[in-house]
């Protein structure tokens, strides 16, 4: 009997181990590549930003949370220094005044150390252009909003932020809106009816599920795609979301291509591998290839993010003089 139950006792752990493995699996860095983060440097100038195909992270600021809320096991300047140029942003005013990124609970991650690495990855890499997608705020009010906001003018300066000219609607800016004239800044949108009274440079992005008159981002999110298994994630809702947002009729569109029930990490250790053969197969998908712009996926890694952004040599988007160390760059995480 005792043999039984130590052999019983064997099995469930091995089982325990291999379900650790798989999740690291995925999740384990792939080797960094130095020209990931200048990649923006390799396209054309005129290309537009709504065009460009462009990895992002989902919630990205939840490094070290417990792990039915993190999605990232990277802090901003290694997303950054990986590819990552969109950004999931949720951030939370906290009793003592600290602002902090939150996911349900609050981070330890700050406000101040994400500016302070956008800041210093702009100064480093003038070729890039980043998108702050500021979807949830807690509170959702507009003194707190001036607040993060004023913070962000005050690091970056308003000359590295986006700002439609007076007379120009946010919407007809951002679809004329080139990445020769993006390089160095950053597009700020936010998740509310209406932009700020006080800073001219903060767009309106889409709800969940619904659009915002005037929305210059569209991310629809329906969770009961994202809880569902990956095959029928991929096989099934992916599609529909693309019709979704492609049905507004401009603006930049952010694709969710992570999974969002269960133990985050376990789960993007099954959904992984299917996704990444779904964004291969866009190659010889011409009609899905040209309505993809941001892709958002979980624990980002450089691997991740070359698979989305080889995406723009088949859009035509890389520069001919560049497209041999384009190759060299991806086929280095091949």
């Amino acid at each position: 009997m005792k043999r039984k139950s130590i052999a019983v006792i064997l099995i469930i752990v091995a089982l325990a181990c291999a379900c650790v493995f798989a999740a690291c699996e995925s999740t384990i860095e792939t080797p960094m590549v130095e020209e990931l983060s200048s990649w923006m440097s390799m396209i054309e100038d005129d290309t537009l930003v709504t065009e460009l195909v462009i990895p992002g992270t989902h919630d990205s600021g939840t490094l070290g949370m417990v792990s039915i809320c993190e999605t990232q096991n990277k802090d901003f300047a290694a997303q950054l220094a990986a590819g990552a140029r969109y950004f999931d942003v949720r951030l939370r005013l906290k009793g003592n005044g600290d602002i902090v990124f939150y996911h349900t609970f609050s981070s330890k991650n700050t406000y101040d150390d994400f500016l302070t690495d956008i800041k210093e990855f702009l100064d480093e890499n003038e070729s890039e252009f980043l998108i702050l997608d500021y979807q949830h705020r807690d509170p959702a009010e507009s003194a707190f909003d001036d607040i993060l906001f004023g913070m962000l003018e005050e690091a970056l300066g308003s000359e590295r932020i986006l700002c439609a000219p007076e007379g120009m609607s946010d919407i007809v800016f951002v679809d004329s809106l080139k990445l020769g004239e993006a390089r160095g800044k950053v597009l700020v949108t936010l998740g509310a009816e209406k932009g700020s009274d006080k800073y001219d440079f903060v767009m309106v992005r889409d709800a969940n599920e619904e659009a915002r008159e005037g929305s210059v981002l569209h991310s629809p999110y329906i969770g009961e795609y994202n809880k569902s298994s990956s095959e029928e994630y991929v096989n099934n809702y992916l599609d529909e979301y693309i019709k979704l947002y492609s049905q507004y009729g401009g603006g930049i569109c952010v694709l969710q291509g992570q999974l969002t029930g269960g133990i985050l990490e376990h789960e993007e250790a099954k959904h992984d591998p299917n996704m990444t053969a779904w964004l291969n197969a866009l190659e010889k998908d011409s009609q899905t290839l040209d309505k993809i712009n941001v892709v958002m996926r979980d624990y980002i890694t450089s691997k991740k993010c070359a698979d989305i952004i080889k995406l723009n040599k088949f859009k035509g988007f890389v520069k001919g003089e560049r497209a041999e160390a384009f190759d060299a760059m991806v086929a280095k995480l091949a």
